[in-house]
């Protein structure tokens, strides 16, 4: 009985020191992010190019272009080489101009998929630039971001969140671009890219 009563006397002990020892809600504010630039590529014209507006859709190597699909109702872009029947492909999809300045610790986030990829050659990058002039791809800077990708590892269309990607670093105008390397023959799988989204600091 006395130890019975010993161990409850501990537990109400160990309950109340928890309870006390947590940080109250008005020590610090725990920082939320607030979307401000969103595309779920909610609106798809199925296998067709794609072609929302602001964005760019560049073919530097080969004819193939990112085009715009749907499954259960959650449309994405894909881009895939297969049966180019050409020696290269390689395919940009660029967000419109955002302006970072309207952010507060602006962080990146996309998800991306793959299935068929059978070599790391056949790969999806990310990319950031501070001077595109939404023309000229190829005459741009583009930085590589650092993020989580699908990859020859991740097939099966098993969508991979990216992370939070910090665009602290950068201010004024910016374009992000998704850029698919490929070819008609032995890295002719495919990418997928859904829910692309810039958020700020609450």
């Amino acid at each position: 009985m006395k130890n019975k009563i010993l161990k409850i006397v501990f537990l109400l002990a160990l309950t109340s020191s928890v309870l006390t020892s947590c940080v109250k809600d008005d020590d610090f504010d725990i920082p939320n992010l607030i979307p401000g630039f969103i595309e779920n590529f909610d609106d798809i014209d199925f296998n067709q190019n794609f072609d929302y507006e602001g964005w760019t859709n560049f073919a530097e190597t080969g004819t193939k272009l990112w085009i715009e699909r749907e499954f259960s109702d959650d449309g994405y872009i894909q881009f895939s080489s297969f049966q180019s029947n050409e020696p290269s492909n390689i395919g940009w999809a660029i967000t419109p101009a955002i302006n970072l300045d309207e952010f507060d610790g602006a962080k990146f986030s996309f998800e991306s998929a793959s299935n068929f990829v059978d070599n790391p050659n056949n790969k999806l990058e990310v990319f950031i630039s501070s001077d595109f002039d939404g023309t000229d791809v190829l005459g741009a800077t583009w930085t590589p971001l650092s993020a989580v990708v699908a990859n020859n590892t991740t097939n099966g269309y098993i969508y991979i969140p990216s992370g939070d990607i910090d665009l602290s670093a950068y201010s004024g105008t910016i374009h992000i671009a998704f850029k698919v390397t490929g070819n008609g023959t032995t890295l002719d799988g495919l990418f997928q890219v859904d829910k692309v989204k810039i958020s700020s600091l609450n």
